[in-house]
């Protein structure tokens, strides 16, 4: 039985606040507006990057699927940075932070204002997860619509392609030109990036949720299928305030465990990782990394899209999106949980079985382009990998964890122990990758560069210069208490913790120092001392010993946000959140 309506928080505000109505007023706002349910129209619009640019036609038709459906909306607008722009440079240690700013924003306009549901629109890096949090924080009626993908560019370059290249003719190796031209074509739409990178994943997981329309998450956005759901979700959403469906509703465990098998079967970006776990925090569910390793242990990789994988995510939608990959793991997935619909995912699936235009009209593309439906989201008896490939890693120097995206590792390099080469800022390991001043076999250390010493930025430009060196690709890797891009491929292990400057062993490593990865055994260790192995007891007193003459290094943001971020941040193993 559905909970009734109670009086909703808009009305509650008009008995109390009479200067609250003449101000709406003065909006053109009309006497009948104020009695019909206030919705939130929040978006991520603005001139950061190609995923938001487009969102003005999206916050119309979603104002006009409220309105239709008898309520108000109200336009806010919070935007986001863009970390393809701001990579290897220092706006790159905003970006994980902003995350949380961005929450923090829409939860004053949901709450601050007396909103009775929200429709909250964004596609990229930071401000999905920013808005799953402040959906699961509010607890009102929300639904997420996610802003879709950018059509494939000519020759299929993405734009990350861009570092190699432009590493390639700092080197002399590849002409300008080549890189320009590139350049141009890399973003031909709006939309998130084309490969299944942290944007691409933030909107599969919000419909993995059950928080947004199924099928509308990475629509190719010059469709205007993306402008009809943007509709249905406005009018849905006055369905949920009618029904007092609210967020945490649908926010369950078994949700949060759907969300984490679709991100397996989708090879989705590590940064989820980061992301989840402080958003079920807020719905009052413990999730852990440890719940990744798990569950990615025995669910197959099925989207064989970009970086990894051969098609990009518009092929991806095409061939059925979410709902085709969540009907070949159906019988893994909880589908009594509820969505935003006000079915069961397991409702929801019956109905698009049913429906004979839901798949018919997205498979007519692939027809265009002669590709085949299982050759992009292939069948469970035929994955593209037999398993998701996130493997979160312990050991003495790694004793918060970290992790490891396996399926995007060389096969010989999934153990692997080699000397250190140590490097307290990302700027000196790029510029020795640059000029080839790294040996084969070496491991990189990349430290200083976690959530309070650095804002925790992308290590994306190092970890793409290793990974297009045949060479260096499959002998070394790089080991950061910094993060990675989701477009990231190669021997790359992120995310240590304790991050070095709270004094996590990652602080104590020297160089020559015998490093093992272990990815089968879930191991990260330090097992040798300047290039000589070391039984475990000698090398934890040699580390004891280092620790008594270690100091931090002073702060080096000291004012402003990052500040503040260096002095609350939380553990990278639980989101490095502020929160």
């Amino acid at each position: 039985m559905e909970p009734s309506r109670p009086m909703l928080r808009s009305q509650r505000l008009r008995m109390v606040n009479h200067q609250g109505d003449a101000l709406r007023l003065g909006m053109n706002w009309t006497e009948e507006d104020l009695g019909k349910p206030q919705v939130l129209v929040d978006s991520a619009y603005g001139m950061g990057h190609p995923g938001t640019f487009h969102f003005r036609e999206l916050i119309e038709e979603v104002s006009n699927g409220v309105y239709e459906a008898g309520g108000k909306p109200g336009v806010f607008t919070v935007s986001d940075i863009c970390d393809g722009v701001v990579q290897a440079t220092e706006g790159m240690s905003y970006s994980l932070i902003s995350r949380d700013i961005m929450a923090a924003m829409v939860e004053i306009h949901a709450l601050g204002h007396p909103h009775d549901g929200m429709v909250l629109i964004s596609g990229n890096d930071k401000s999905v997860p920013a808005h799953l949090l402040a959906i699961a924080r509010c607890d009102l009626p929300a639904i997420h619509l996610p802003g879709g993908t950018q059509l494939n560019a000519p020759d299929y370059v993405t734009s990350n392609k861009m570092w190699e290249m432009g590493a390639a003719v700092e080197r002399g190796e590849l002409p300008r030109r080549d890189l320009e031209s590139a350049q141009r074509g890399a973003c031909p739409t709006c939309g998130a990036c084309q490969f299944m990178g942290s944007a691409s994943t933030g909107q599969v997981l919000a419909e993995a949720l059950g928080l947004a329309l199924p099928g509308s998450a990475l629509v190719p956005a010059p469709l205007t299928k993306l402008l009809r759901y943007a509709r249905a979700t406005g009018k849905q959403l006055v369905s949920m305030i009618d029904k007092n469906l609210t967020a945490r509703r649908i926010l369950t465990r078994e949700a949060f465990e759907n969300a984490i098998i679709i991100h397996a079967a989708v090879g989705g970006s590590t940064n989820a990782l980061l992301h989840l776990p402080p958003i079920a925090r807020e719905a009052g569910v413990e999730i852990t990394i440890d719940d990744f390793d798990r569950i990615h242990r025995r669910v197959p990789v099925l989207a064989n899209v970009k970086t990894t994988g051969r098609y990009p995510v518009e092929y991806f939608w095409y061939a059925g999106g979410v709902p085709a990959v969540m009907l070949e793991l159906r019988e893994m997935l909880h589908l009594g949980c509820l969505t935003v619909t006000g079915k069961t995912l397991g409702e929801n699936l019956e109905d698009i079985e049913r429906d004979p235009y839901f798949f018919a009209e997205r498979r007519g593309y692939l027809n265009n382009v002669k590709v085949e439906r299982d050759e992009i989201i292939r069948p469970r008896s035929d994955p593209f990998s037999a398993d998701g490939g996130v493997a979160v890693l312990y050991g003495n120097l790694a004793p918060g964890g970290a992790m490891i995206k396996t399926f995007s590792v060389p096969e010989e390099m999934h153990v692997h122990t080699g000397p250190a080469r140590v490097f307290d800022f990302e700027e000196e390991a790029v510029h020795a990758l640059v000029m080839r001043q790294i040996a084969p076999g070496d491991v990189l250390v990349i430290r200083y560069e976690g959530p309070r010493a650095n804002g925790m930025p992308e290590m994306y430009y190092a970890a793409a210069i290793l990974s297009a060196d045949r060479v260096l690709n499959t002998t070394t890797a790089i080991v950061t208490d910094g993060r990675y891009s989701g477009a990231m491929r190669g021997p790359c292990i992120g995310h240590v913790a304790p991050e070095a400057l709270d004094g996590g062993p990652i602080a104590l490593i020297e160089d020559n120092d015998l490093i093992e990865i272990n990815a089968p055994e879930r191991r990260l260790a330090i097992v040798g001392i300047k290039g000589e192995h070391r039984p475990a007891d000698e090398v934890e007193a040699v580390l004891a010993e280092r620790r008594g003459i270690w100091k931090p290094p002073q702060p080096r943001h000291s004012s402003g946000i990052l500040s503040l971020y260096s002095r609350v941040a939380g553990s990278t193993a639980e989101g490095a959140s502020i929160t």
